[in-house]
């Protein structure tokens, strides 16, 4: 289906007239199909690059000598004495949590559980922020009322599941969030500082090694990743599913 290209369809998807012109730049000077229009509208929008708060994001302090891990790789991970460490991370799910409450707000809680433990942290507690409009609104009330419920359920779902708990959070409602609520969402890991060294790989791009480790942006692999894969490659298939993964990341602690 060949759908012409308009002003009002890149509007549409959420881009500037000097972002197509980017897009048409990378691509060689052709326009964009649409299909790839919304390839670029996805990973261009604010919750998969934060074009917007990138700026503000940058004037955070980010070095000092208890920072062992800084920007750029799944959490943050701050040295607090005696070899022990404490990984964080907090994200934002709000456009896909105003679209699905539930399952947006679940896999906003899941994703940053994932970032904690892929550091060899081992997940603590979890909080959140969140905002939504106001219950009272004439017309948008109920569906605020909707998705608060399904939020608030989608959050305290997925820390059910996994066993870590809820310990703190904030609501706040406003006629502004009628329709762009926040859920920003947080977890905090323990670690100790031996535990969580990354290695770096240094080696040329095609001789990287073929197992799927889990790898940031620069390159580096976390051991424990690496351990955790070769110790479930090396079981019997019939126990490599979800739930062995599971139950091993709920005995898990970190030695010593």
């Amino acid at each position: 289906m060949n759908i012409p290209i308009t002003p009002d369809l890149i509007a549409s998807h959420q881009l500037t007239p000097a972002e197509y012109e980017k897009i048409v730049s990378l691509l060689g000077g052709r326009e964009p199909t649409y299909t790839e229009l919304g390839i670029f509208s996805v990973m261009w929008s604010e919750h998969c690059s934060y074009k917007s708060s990138r700026v503000h994001l940058k004037k955070l302090p980010t070095k000092s000598s208890r920072v062992l891990v800084g920007p750029g790789e799944n959490a943050g991970i701050i040295d607090i004495g005696d070899n022990y460490a404490i990984a964080f991370k907090i994200e934002s799910h709000n456009h896909p949590s105003f679209i699905e409450p539930f399952q947006g707000a679940a896999t906003g809680v899941g994703g940053i559980l994932r970032d904690i433990f892929t550091m060899g942290a081992r997940p603590l507690a979890v909080m959140d922020a969140i905002r939504f409009g106001r219950l009272d609104d004439p017309q948008t009330g109920a569906r605020n009322q909707r998705i608060l419920e399904g939020v608030v359920s989608g959050i305290a779902h997925y820390g059910n599941c996994t066993g870590v708990p809820t310990i703190g959070g904030e609501t706040n409602f406003d006629e502004g969030y009628n329709n762009n609520i926040l859920v920003n969402a947080m977890c905090v890991g323990l670690a100790t500082v031996s535990y969580t060294h990354l290695d770096v790989y240094k080696g040329p791009p095609w001789r990287r090694p073929s197992s799927p480790r889990r790898r940031s942006r620069n390159g580096r692999t976390c051991r424990w990743a690496i351990r955790s894969w070769r110790s479930y490659c090396s079981k019997p298939a019939s126990r490599r599913c979800a739930r062995a993964r599971l139950s091993a990341f709920r005995t898990w602690a970190p030695p010593g």
